[in-house]
């Protein structure tokens, strides 16, 4: 009688992600999602011309949308805004702003580099001056241009911005309102060195998906 070879059974425990792995995938699929219904919705053909669409009459002459830059910016205003969300998060649960290095750790586009991109490389800059806070992204070369993610947190001893559902307002989930707005400038204008107070003073431009809002 031939006795059978017996082998060994052991339990395998299948470990699920954790709450902030969970947390963080949630957030970056929201943020692509709502981008990309801004896009379609801007993108959308009408029967107005270019000059009368709602975005364009509510623009100053310092904005712009992003639909009418190159791909390769597109590309990076869109990484910006998941980015955005991911330091909110981690200033709403924390009470700072990550450092450019965190973001980097994470993987965190646009401050991790994509091996795939073929454009400039950006060195990235985290300035604080007292409730403003921006990432400012210098590239390595002078024919593009420079980068700034600006956030104005609300002053304590003013009057608290009322909430705007639009580009320009978030809030935080402990309910902190901030106003945030991104922005470029030609490096030929030279290298940003600190935040700026007016970016539309010093040669910035401000981006948008769709527009600012009429209310504005």
């Amino acid at each position: 009688m031939v006795e059978a070879d017996v082998t060994d059974v052991h339990d395998v425990v299948i470990a699920g992600p954790s709450a902030r792995e969970e947390l963080v995938s949630v957030v970056r699929t929201a943020a692509a999602v709502v981008f990309g219904v801004w896009l379609y919705l801007a993108n959308q053909p009408t029967t107005l011309q270019p000059t009368d669409r709602p975005a364009q009459k509510n623009l100053l002459p310092y904005q712009a949308v992003v639909l009418d830059r190159p791909a390769e910016e597109q590309r990076l205003f869109r990484s910006l805004q998941v980015a955005l969300l991911e330091a909110e998060n981690v200033r709403a649960s924390s009470g700072s702003w990550p450092s450019v290095e965190a973001l980097t750790a994470e993987g965190i586009e646009p401050f991790a580099p994509d091996p795939t991109n073929r454009g400039a490389r950006y060195a990235w800059r985290l300035h604080k001056d007292g409730h403003r806070i921006g990432y400012i992204g210098t590239p390595d070369r002078p024919d593009t241009i420079a980068w700034l993610l600006y956030v104005q947190e609300p002053d304590p001893v003013m009057p608290p911005e009322p909430f705007q559902n639009d580009e320009e307002h978030h809030k935080l989930a402990d309910g902190l309102v901030l106003h945030v707005s991104t922005w470029t400038r030609p490096v030929s204008l030279g290298a940003p060195a600190e935040l700026p107070r007016l970016p539309q003073g010093e040669g910035w431009s401000q981006l948008f998906a769709v527009g600012p809002s009429p209310t504005h």
